[in-house]
Formats: C-alpha cells, structure tokens, sequence
C-alpha cells in the first residue's frame, strides 16, 4: 500500500508533526509515515493527532527502556566510567619552563579541586623571571575557569560570556566593548572595519548619555574633549 513519508518537520514538536501527519492522512486517503527521535510512527487516515501522539510515547519509553537494559548501554556506561575515572585521577601539573614555551602550552580541564590545586601549585612553586610570571597568572586562571565550566556544566555561550567578562572585571572596563582577532583581517568575510563601525552605531545611546552626564556635572577637559562631548551629545 502506498505511504507518504513526511521529513520536513525539524525543530518541531511530536504533537505537531503528528497533527500534521493526521492532516495529510485525511486528506489524501493513505497512511503517512514518519520517524521522530529514531521512532518510527505510521498515522492512519481517521487517526487523531493525540492517538498517534501516545502511540510515539510508548514505542518511544519502551525503545528507550529496552536500550537502558542493553548489555551495549551496559558496556558504553563502564567506558564512560572508565574513562572519567582515568580523567579524575590524573596528576595535573604544568612542565612548560620557559615563556615561549608557556604561550604556546595547553592548559588542562581539571575535574576536582585536587587537580586544580596540583596544576595552579606546579605554576606558582618554581622558578620564575619577568615573563613567566605573566602566563602563570593567566593559565591558572583558565584553569580555574575550565575547571568551574566543568563543575557547573555549562554551555558554550554562557563560557563566552564568561569570558568577556573576565577581560571586564581584569581590565576594568565600565562600557560596552569588543574583542577583534587580527587574524581575521586575513579573510574579507569577516570585515573588521565594518564590525567596529556597527558597534560604534550600536553604543551611541550609551555614548550620548554619557557624554550628557559628562556635560552636565562640569567635569573638567581639554576644548577638543568637550567639543566632542557636545558632538556625541547632539549639541553641536
């Protein structure tokens, strides 16, 4: 018997596809078929969306039931295990010596507090000259950040935040700011002029208003510096 297969519904809910799964079914007579999550569902014209819903419910539980008692679950699970034992239990020190050698290095994930300890220990208790000061505060902190990435199981958007954050905090910034890789004037695509010109568009309310402020408490500066305080304030 003729099927019709329904494929365009990423991103959507299971009662959604089955309602429009329902639809089609309906109006063209035949059973269309599907497959959401690795469940296969075939809804039958004159089913209801909210039949065909729980009827993926169950073959779904049932599916997932069967692949939670699986001796391949079973053995995924203790390589996982394993694995994170080996991860937890590693000795983490950094063996980098000089500067240039400390720039380039990779700074681990630490999974316990012990491991953070051992790594910012190895950082801290050695030799240093000017330079290597500089990267042992910085590959400390990172690893410090990583090892709070693991314990909270963040997203990757929310570490990014974080981490402009830091450059916030460090560099005491009080405004809206950008980061620009030079690298990335390699390729056109990513135009650079054009991304600080945006962001200059973007912060002229904040600008005005702090110029306005700047203005009104009679802070002190050089002509040029008020005239472009009057400029950004709309005053000229």
């Amino acid at each position: 018997m003729e099927t019709i297969e329904l494929n365009s519904f990423l991103g959507s809910y299971i009662h959604d596809v089955c309602k429009e799964a329902a639809e089609k079914a309906n109006a063209a007579n035949l059973p269309v078929h599907f497959v959401f999550n690795d469940t296969h569902v075939t809804v039958q014209p004159g089913e209801s969306a909210e039949t065909a819903t729980a009827r993926w419910q169950t073959d779904f539980d049932t599916a997932a039931k069967a692949w939670r008692e699986s001796p391949e679950y079973a053995a995924r699970e203790a390589t996982r295990a394993a694995e994170l034992r080996q991860k937890t239990e590693a000795h983490l020190s950094e063996t980098a010596a000089t500067e240039a050698e400390m720039r380039k290095a990779e700074v681990p994930w630490p999974y316990t507090e012990k491991q953070l300890r051992d790594y910012i220990t190895s950082l801290v208790d050695r030799q240093h000259d000017y330079g290597t000061c500089v990267y042992a505060m910085s590959m400390a902190a990172v690893a410090a950040f990583n090892y709070v990435a693991h314990q909270l199981g963040v997203t990757g958007f929310q570490a990014s935040c974080a981490d402009l954050d830091i450059v916030r905090r460090t560099r005491g910034i009080k405004g809206p700011f950008i980061l620009l890789n030079g690298e990335d004037a390699l390729y056109p695509q990513y135009d650079l002029p054009g991304r600080l010109q945006k962001a200059l568009a973007d912060w002229a309310p904040w600008l005005k208003e702090q110029a306005e402020e700047r203005l009104a408490d009679g802070r002190e500066a050089h002509p040029n510096v008020q005239a472009h305080w009057k400029h950004l304030a709309g005053r000229d």
